[in-house]
């Protein structure tokens, strides 16, 4: 009982001074454009593992994910954007970036001003 105790008291003083938490997430838990990216450019790998890590008060995700043996581990940032791209496998797979913004719209002319998006003519 003692050593639970202790254990206890140096994963809280852990944590406190350290400011960081790790806990372990269901994939289905993941925030929706995480899934979204891996779906997108991970194609035939599927999540093993999922962690929510915050540290000082910034949210980030590490995301394992495998394709038969080959396995990856992707951080993201709280707004899903690849901040970090682990191989510990040594295979060269490098993850393909596709954008999951929608591209801007092309200018639109307003046929009774005849000024693109509603600005003002130039004299």
């Amino acid at each position: 009982m003692k050593k639970l105790f202790v254990t206890f008291m140096v994963a809280l003083f852990a944590t406190i001074v350290l400011g960081q938490t790790k806990i372990e997430i269901k994939p289905v838990d993941l925030p929706q454009c995480v899934k979204d990216y891996i779906h997108l450019n991970m194609k035939d790998f599927t999540i093993e593992k999922a962690f929510k890590i915050t540290n000082k008060g910034e949210v980030t995700f590490t995301v394992v994910v495998m394709k038969g043996k080959e396995k990856q581990t992707l951080q993201f940032d709280k707004n899903c954007k690849l901040i970090k791209t682990n191989n510990p496998d040594k295979t060269g797979a490098v993850p393909i970036i596709k954008s999951t913004e929608p591209k801007p719209l092309p200018p639109v002319k307003n046929p009774q001003t005849g000024t693109e998006n509603g600005n003002v003519p130039k004299k």
